[in-house]
């Protein structure tokens, strides 16, 4: 895996074009947000890709971001980020922005079960969203690193500490996956 600084630097023109590097994200720049949970994918040890998708994961909106109606995301940006980063981040990016967090839940519950598939959902039309179990983990593991990024990073800090608030979940999330996953939950959320 490269070097962060390299790999923001390989990509700053297109977080630009993006606008990313303008928009505020809780009490920060949201670029430093999505830095973060890129480092954090790459301390799980997840594939180039997951770790690419954790670097853009935010800027189409999301659930928690942006919880106005987002409408459709316009196919110029798409291009943008499949252009630069390739299809598959692409794929996992728009899915990261568009699902609902309620059928995040419930396929994750769902992996649970042995024949259990993922229930995910549109959050904008409420339309099922079909994807495998190997492709929801990936979705599944950007979010918990997106967690983990909203962990505080100093004392007195001012924002909701979002892995104290829903870390019983996470936590069980993070045990699911086992190995760097709840290695790299617990030393950040100890």
């Amino acid at each position: 895996m490269m070097e962060t600084a390299t790999v923001v630097e390989r990509y700053q023109n297109d977080f630009v074009t993006l606008g990313v590097h303008k928009v505020a994200h809780l009490d920060e720049p949201l670029m430093n947000h999505l830095i973060r949970t890129y480092e954090i994918l790459c301390r799980m040890s997840c594939e180039e890709q997951v770790c690419l998708a954790g670097l853009f994961h935010g800027c189409y909106g999301t659930q928690g971001l942006h919880t106005d109606e987002i409408g459709d995301i316009p196919e110029t940006q798409r291009q943008i980020v499949r252009n630069c980063a390739g299809t598959q981040v692409e794929s996992l990016v728009y899915h990261f922005s568009v699902m609902s967090y309620e059928s995040l839940s419930k396929s994750f519950r769902n992996l649970l079960k042995a024949d259990g598939i993922p229930a995910l959902k549109d959050r904008r039309s409420g339309e099922a969203i079909s994807v495998t179990r190997e492709y929801f983990e990936k979705l599944l593991t950007l979010k918990l690193a997106d967690v983990l990024a909203h962990a505080p990073t100093h004392k007195n800090h001012t924002c909701t500490n979002i892995p104290a608030q829903y870390g019983a979940f996470w936590e069980m999330v993070a045990e699911y996956f086992g190995g760097n996953k709840i290695r790299v939950w617990n030393e950040i959320v100890s």
